[in-house]
């Protein structure tokens, strides 16, 4: 028994079937008249094609050169999206004929009546198991793909044309991690709240305990940021404990760049008429000071101050400069309570910030494990209207945890398929790479190169 639950899978059944009948087709073909890309393209149609379905028949004529786009589900504009597509691509002589395939939803006899009419005959829609001749059980799970069929070299190399057509077209916004600060030297989270327990003058724990301290934590590094505020609180006043976490942010840095970092910019300069904003997760003014070297102007904001007339970059966890240390800006959110009280309300500004960004641009992800559940808390309020196709794109490493011989590999790419499944229910589209250093800042280069 099959149940398809994205578009991905949708695709896969498709070319499976026009591969068992063969039927000439492309895959992400794009078109020569539009930056739009199909699905599936048909050069030769599919002529006379006939499909039996609950001991009916279902009868197709795809005459001509045939564009073929798979949804996983409908929405009320789905149908007249697609419809103006095709008479754009018709226009140009691209097409004849268009079918668009849809897993989940239900098309009203008027509009296929409508449909037909407008389009005389050659525009199409039908459901994925009427495209098959299968009749899918409901409330099932299962899967048409195996470990051996996903392909994740192919499947980045897709996604990546995808994210450049993107960025080409649309407004986008770049969401940034510790990987990206981690690039230019600084020290990851866990190092962070290290350096601090050695910082501390009065306290009885230093870097040594931080494996015992982490049990005492269970594992949580919100809940270690809590431990060592409330640790440092007790033994110094507030002006100490925040040289500490400025000491321990900034301490043993020669350069705030990296080839990373580089591309980034690269990225906002080449598509400054897209390039929105950046929100970061980040304490440090990394990306402030590596833009203003590139020549652009940027703004700070970590609370309620208003953006100016320059390139924002969203400190949604606090702010804390690497000037003006005296001075710290923003409290940074560096404990459970902290984090607690920033995400309690829905209608804070940096929840709202976030929501914008997802709703209104393409989002690119970089140097994000993506765990952190608020993320992914507003990653799934800003999808839930949204087609299963995913607008905004990640970039994650290559999954090897379970080894680098045959059988671990099979583990390997079956993992990062179930991942890729999980963050296209986000509405996110992953792109794997292998190098943090070297090929990451590539792929980023791709965009705008």
């Amino acid at each position: 028994m099959l149940i398809f639950r994205n578009s991905y899978e949708g695709m896969h059944a498709v070319v499976q079937f026009l591969v068992e009948r063969g039927i000439p087709f492309d895959i992400e073909k794009r078109s020569q008249n539009s930056n739009y890309i199909y699905d599936i393209f048909l050069p030769e149609g599919l002529k006379n094609a006939t499909r039996s379905l609950g001991g009916k028949y279902v009868s197709l004529d795809l005459k001509g050169p045939t564009g073929v786009e798979i949804k996983g589900r409908l929405l009320f504009d789905t149908i007249s999206r697609y419809g103006d597509l095709y008479a754009e691509l018709l226009n140009h002589n691209e097409v004849s004929s268009f079918l668009l395939i849809y897993i989940e939803g239900q098309v009203p006899s008027s509009v296929y009546r409508y449909i037909n009419h407008k389009y005389k005959g050659r525009f199409h829609i039908l459901s994925l198991e009427q495209f098959l001749g299968i009749q899918l059980p409901r409330n099932t799970r299962g899967s048409v793909i195996s470990e051996a069929t996903y392909d994740w070299r192919n499947d980045r190399d897709r996604t990546m044309e995808h994210a450049k057509v993107s960025i080409a077209e649309n407004n986008f916004s770049l969401f940034l991690g510790a990987g990206v600060s981690m690039s230019a030297n600084l020290p990851c989270w866990w190092n962070l709240l290290a350096g601090m327990i050695n910082r501390c003058k009065q306290g009885i724990f230093k870097e040594a305990d931080l494996d015992q301290l982490t049990k005492v934590c269970c594992n949580s590094s919100i809940v270690m940021g809590r431990f060592i505020r409330m640790m440092m609180e007790s033994k110094s006043n507030e002006e100490e404990f925040y040289q500490c976490l400025h000491e321990a942010l900034y301490n043993g840095v020669d350069s705030y760049s990296s080839p990373l970092i580089t591309e980034i910019c690269h990225l906002i300069q080449f598509k400054r008429q897209q390039a929105q904003s950046i929100i970061t997760y980040n304490f440090d003014d990394v990306m402030e000071r590596a833009l203003k070297s590139c020549g652009i102007g940027n703004y700070s904001i970590f609370g309620q101050n208003q953006p100016q007339q320059l390139f924002p970059i969203y400190h949604v966890h606090g702010f804390v400069p690497f000037e003006n240390k005296e001075n710290i800006k923003s409290l940074p959110v560096l404990s459970e309570e902290e984090y607690h009280r920033v995400y309690a309300n829905s209608y804070n500004w940096s929840n709202v910030e976030q929501i914008h960004a997802l709703s209104r641009t393409t989002c690119l992800f970089i140097g994000l494990s993506m765990t952190d559940p608020n993320l992914r808390r507003l990653l799934d309020i800003a999808n839930k209207d949204s087609e299963a196709d995913p607008r905004h794109f990640v970039f994650l490493p290559c999954i090897d945890s379970f080894g680098k011989n045959k059988a671990a590999e099979v583990k390997n790419n079956e993992a990062m398929r179930i991942q890729k499944e999980m963050f296209e229910e986000l509405g996110l589209r992953v792109v794997w790479y292998k190098g943090h250093n070297d090929e990451l800042p590539k792929f980023i280069k791709a965009l705008y190169g």
